[in-house]
Protein backbone atom coordinates (compact mmCIF):
# COMPACT_ATOMS: atom_id res chain seq x y z
CA UNK A 1 0.00 0.00 0.00
CA UNK A 2 1.61 3.64 -0.83
CA UNK A 3 1.95 5.64 2.19
CA UNK A 4 -0.81 7.89 2.98
CA UNK A 5 1.43 11.21 3.86
CA UNK A 6 -0.73 14.62 4.39
CA UNK A 7 0.49 18.10 5.48
CA UNK A 8 -1.38 20.50 7.46
CA UNK A 9 -4.68 21.31 5.76
CA UNK A 10 -5.03 17.96 3.57
CA UNK A 11 -6.38 14.99 4.63
CA UNK A 12 -6.08 11.16 2.29
CA UNK A 13 -7.67 8.12 1.73
CA UNK A 14 -7.34 5.08 0.24
CA UNK A 15 -10.51 2.64 -0.68
CA UNK A 16 -9.37 -0.95 -0.19
CA UNK A 17 -12.87 -2.63 -0.95
CA UNK A 18 -15.85 -3.40 0.43
CA UNK A 19 -16.67 -0.61 2.89
CA UNK A 20 -13.02 -0.46 3.50
CA UNK A 21 -11.71 2.80 3.81
CA UNK A 22 -8.37 3.92 5.47
CA UNK A 23 -8.31 7.97 5.75
CA UNK A 24 -5.01 10.02 6.76
CA UNK A 25 -5.24 13.16 8.16
CA UNK A 26 -2.18 15.28 10.25
CA UNK A 27 -1.18 12.98 12.93
CA UNK A 28 -3.96 10.11 12.46
CA UNK A 29 -4.75 7.22 10.47
CA UNK A 30 -8.52 5.55 11.07
CA UNK A 31 -9.87 2.57 9.55
CA UNK A 32 -13.14 1.79 8.64
CA UNK A 33 -14.80 -1.55 8.19
CA UNK A 34 -11.36 -3.14 7.39
CA UNK A 35 -13.13 -6.92 7.48
CA UNK A 36 -10.28 -9.08 5.64
CA UNK A 37 -9.38 -6.19 3.44
CA UNK A 38 -5.67 -5.48 4.89
CA UNK A 39 -2.47 -6.97 4.73
CA UNK A 40 0.31 -6.83 7.30
CA UNK A 41 2.31 -4.66 4.93
CA UNK A 42 -1.09 -2.26 4.74
CA UNK A 43 -1.14 -1.93 8.40
CA UNK A 44 2.66 -1.48 8.47
CA UNK A 45 2.48 1.41 6.45
CA UNK A 46 -0.55 3.55 8.72
CA UNK A 47 1.16 6.20 10.37
CA UNK A 48 0.16 8.08 13.64
CA UNK A 49 -2.42 7.53 16.10
CA UNK A 50 -4.34 4.59 14.57
CA UNK A 51 -8.17 4.23 15.18
CA UNK A 52 -10.36 1.61 14.05
CA UNK A 53 -14.11 1.55 13.66
CA UNK A 54 -16.70 -0.59 13.01
CA UNK A 55 -20.11 -0.34 11.50
CA UNK A 56 -21.06 -3.27 12.38
CA UNK A 57 -20.26 -6.73 13.33
CA UNK A 58 -21.20 -8.84 9.89
CA UNK A 59 -18.42 -9.99 8.08
CA UNK A 60 -18.40 -8.11 5.31
CA UNK A 61 -17.21 -5.24 7.48
CA UNK A 62 -15.69 -6.86 10.55
CA UNK A 63 -13.54 -9.65 11.27
CA UNK A 64 -11.34 -10.46 14.51
CA UNK A 65 -8.27 -11.60 12.90
CA UNK A 66 -8.12 -7.75 11.27
CA UNK A 67 -8.94 -6.45 14.45
CA UNK A 68 -5.54 -8.72 16.41
CA UNK A 69 -3.07 -7.80 13.59
CA UNK A 70 -3.90 -3.65 14.03
CA UNK A 71 -3.99 -3.85 17.73
CA UNK A 72 -0.92 -6.25 17.82
CA UNK A 73 1.15 -3.87 14.84
CA UNK A 74 0.03 -0.73 15.99
CA UNK A 75 -1.75 -0.76 19.02
CA UNK A 76 -4.97 0.50 17.73
CA UNK A 77 -7.81 2.32 19.25
CA UNK A 78 -10.86 0.19 18.28
CA UNK A 79 -14.27 2.19 18.02
CA UNK A 80 -17.87 -0.13 17.57
CA UNK A 81 -21.26 -1.31 18.35
CA UNK A 82 -21.90 -3.11 21.71
CA UNK A 83 -21.79 -6.45 19.52
CA UNK A 84 -18.29 -5.48 17.73
CA UNK A 85 -17.12 -4.38 21.42
CA UNK A 86 -18.20 -8.16 22.48
CA UNK A 87 -16.49 -9.60 19.60
CA UNK A 88 -13.07 -8.46 20.75
CA UNK A 89 -12.78 -7.97 24.73
CA UNK A 90 -10.92 -11.45 24.71
CA UNK A 91 -8.05 -9.74 22.97
CA UNK A 92 -8.67 -5.70 23.18
CA UNK A 93 -7.51 -4.54 26.39
CA UNK A 94 -10.55 -2.42 27.60
CA UNK A 95 -8.40 1.06 27.36
CA UNK A 96 -8.30 0.66 23.58
CA UNK A 97 -11.47 0.07 23.46
CA UNK A 98 -14.88 2.08 23.27
CA UNK A 99 -18.55 1.03 22.85
CA UNK A 100 -20.42 3.60 21.14
CA UNK A 101 -24.01 3.80 21.25
CA UNK A 102 -25.75 6.07 18.70
CA UNK A 103 -25.99 9.92 19.86
CA UNK A 104 -22.96 9.17 21.74
CA UNK A 105 -18.63 10.54 20.81
CA UNK A 106 -15.49 10.39 22.16
CA UNK A 107 -13.11 12.85 22.05
CA UNK A 108 -9.33 11.56 21.35
CA UNK A 109 -6.71 14.60 20.87
CA UNK A 110 -7.75 16.79 18.33
CA UNK A 111 -10.57 14.31 16.92
CA UNK A 112 -14.22 14.35 17.96
CA UNK A 113 -15.89 11.44 16.78
CA UNK A 114 -20.09 10.61 17.29
CA UNK A 115 -21.85 7.65 16.67
CA UNK A 116 -24.89 8.33 14.51
CA UNK A 117 -28.02 5.69 14.36
CA UNK A 118 -27.79 3.99 10.29
CA UNK A 119 -30.59 2.05 9.34
CA UNK A 120 -29.90 -1.20 9.04
CA UNK A 121 -31.45 -4.73 10.02
CA UNK A 122 -28.97 -5.47 12.73
CA UNK A 123 -27.72 -2.17 15.08
CA UNK A 124 -24.81 0.01 12.87
CA UNK A 125 -23.30 3.39 13.32
CA UNK A 126 -22.39 5.92 11.01
CA UNK A 127 -19.35 7.89 12.04
CA UNK A 128 -19.00 11.75 12.05
CA UNK A 129 -15.54 12.68 12.81
CA UNK A 130 -14.78 16.56 13.47
CA UNK A 131 -12.01 18.00 13.64
CA UNK A 132 -12.29 21.58 12.28
CA UNK A 133 -13.16 20.32 9.15
CA UNK A 134 -15.66 17.22 9.49
CA UNK A 135 -15.93 13.86 7.61
CA UNK A 136 -18.60 11.58 7.68
CA UNK A 137 -18.72 7.82 7.20
CA UNK A 138 -21.79 5.60 6.10
CA UNK A 139 -20.44 1.90 5.63
CA UNK A 140 -23.79 -0.04 5.23
CA UNK A 141 -27.44 2.36 5.52
CA UNK A 142 -30.48 3.27 4.10
CA UNK A 143 -31.50 6.70 3.89
CA UNK A 144 -31.12 8.81 7.47
CA UNK A 145 -31.57 12.26 7.23
CA UNK A 146 -28.47 14.79 7.84
CA UNK A 147 -29.76 17.87 7.07
CA UNK A 148 -28.60 19.21 10.72
CA UNK A 149 -25.28 18.20 10.08
CA UNK A 150 -22.28 19.40 7.80
CA UNK A 151 -19.96 17.68 6.30
CA UNK A 152 -16.73 18.22 3.84
CA UNK A 153 -16.13 14.86 2.78
CA UNK A 154 -18.57 12.13 2.83
CA UNK A 155 -18.14 8.28 2.34
CA UNK A 156 -21.50 6.60 1.65
CA UNK A 157 -22.62 3.00 1.31
CA UNK A 158 -24.63 2.78 -2.39
CA UNK A 159 -25.79 -0.69 -2.75
CA UNK A 160 -23.01 -3.73 -2.96
CA UNK A 161 -25.77 -6.40 -2.06
CA UNK A 162 -26.96 -3.96 1.02
CA UNK A 163 -30.11 -4.96 2.00
CA UNK A 164 -30.66 -1.74 2.99
CA UNK A 165 -28.30 0.79 1.12
CA UNK A 166 -28.86 2.11 -2.59
CA UNK A 167 -27.82 5.10 -4.80
CA UNK A 168 -30.57 7.05 -4.40
CA UNK A 169 -30.39 7.06 -0.23
CA UNK A 170 -26.67 7.89 -0.65
CA UNK A 171 -27.12 11.25 -2.95
CA UNK A 172 -30.14 12.13 -0.98
CA UNK A 173 -27.75 12.08 2.16
CA UNK A 174 -24.50 13.61 0.28
CA UNK A 175 -27.54 16.71 -0.88
CA UNK A 176 -28.63 16.30 3.16
CA UNK A 177 -24.82 17.07 4.35
CA UNK A 178 -24.18 19.87 1.80
CA UNK A 179 -21.13 17.49 1.59
CA UNK A 180 -18.25 19.13 -0.64
CA UNK A 181 -17.02 15.51 -1.67
CA UNK A 182 -18.29 12.14 -2.07
CA UNK A 183 -17.28 8.78 -2.55
CA UNK A 184 -19.38 5.91 -2.79
CA UNK A 185 -18.26 2.62 -1.19
CA UNK A 186 -20.03 -0.49 -0.76
CA UNK A 187 -21.17 -1.00 -4.35
CA UNK A 188 -20.71 -1.80 -8.07
CA UNK A 189 -19.18 0.30 -9.66
CA UNK A 190 -22.56 1.51 -11.52
CA UNK A 191 -24.00 2.00 -8.24
CA UNK A 192 -21.07 4.28 -8.12
CA UNK A 193 -21.84 5.97 -11.43
CA UNK A 194 -25.39 6.39 -10.34
CA UNK A 195 -24.31 8.39 -7.72
CA UNK A 196 -22.21 10.99 -9.34
CA UNK A 197 -24.86 11.05 -12.33
CA UNK A 198 -27.68 12.07 -9.12
CA UNK A 199 -24.86 14.85 -8.13
CA UNK A 200 -24.14 15.88 -11.24
CA UNK A 201 -23.55 20.14 -10.43
CA UNK A 202 -23.55 19.27 -6.69
CA UNK A 203 -21.18 17.76 -5.39
CA UNK A 204 -17.46 16.33 -6.44
CA UNK A 205 -17.94 12.55 -6.53
CA UNK A 206 -14.89 10.55 -6.39
CA UNK A 207 -15.61 6.94 -7.69
CA UNK A 208 -12.52 5.26 -6.06
CA UNK A 209 -10.57 2.94 -7.72
CA UNK A 210 -9.25 0.28 -5.12
CA UNK A 211 -5.61 1.04 -3.24
CA UNK A 212 -5.73 3.87 -5.13
CA UNK A 213 -4.36 7.37 -3.15
CA UNK A 214 -6.66 10.20 -2.58
CA UNK A 215 -5.83 13.69 -1.11
CA UNK A 216 -7.99 16.33 -1.08
CA UNK A 217 -8.16 20.09 0.69
CA UNK A 218 -11.38 20.63 2.92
Amino acid sequence: MAELAVGEGEVGFMYMGGACVILALPGYSLVFDPADYLTDEDIEALRGTVITLFSHALDDHFHARAVMKLVDIKGSLVIGTEEVCREVRDFVPSTRMTALKPRRGVRLGALRIYALEAKHEVPTNMYYVVWGPSVLFAGDTGYVPLSKLKAQLAFLAAGGGSPVASPSDAAKMAMDLNARHVVPIHCEPEEAKEVAELLRDKAEVIVPEPQKPYKLRL
